[in-house]
């Protein structure tokens, strides 16, 4: 299953968060928040794609990616997260 993000008539498709490489994330471990979230980012579009999402608001950003991780910080499953 995978994620949606439409942005200026243009659709960004996003891994679903629950299949992302184990790797990618333990790589990400260490890092702040933020550069936990543009490490995987950076790691699974082209830029292309992220040449769109740097054209979001910061407001619009952060709707699409609690919606891609369901509010599941990086690190954490999104079970441990809901409960």
């Amino acid at each position: 299953m995978s994620y949606e993000i439409e942005h200026n008539k243009t659709k960004i498709t996003l891994p679903s968060f629950t299949t992302l490489p184990v790797g990618l994330v333990r790589k990400a471990r260490n890092l702040s928040p933020d550069d936990q979230m543009w490490q995987m980012l950076e790691s699974i579009l082209d830029e292309k794609t992220l040449d769109v999402i740097d054209t979001m608001s910061l407001s619009e950003f952060t709707e699409a990616m609690e919606g891609w991780t369901q509010g599941a910080p990086v690190g954490e499953s999104l079970k441990s997260s809901n409960s």
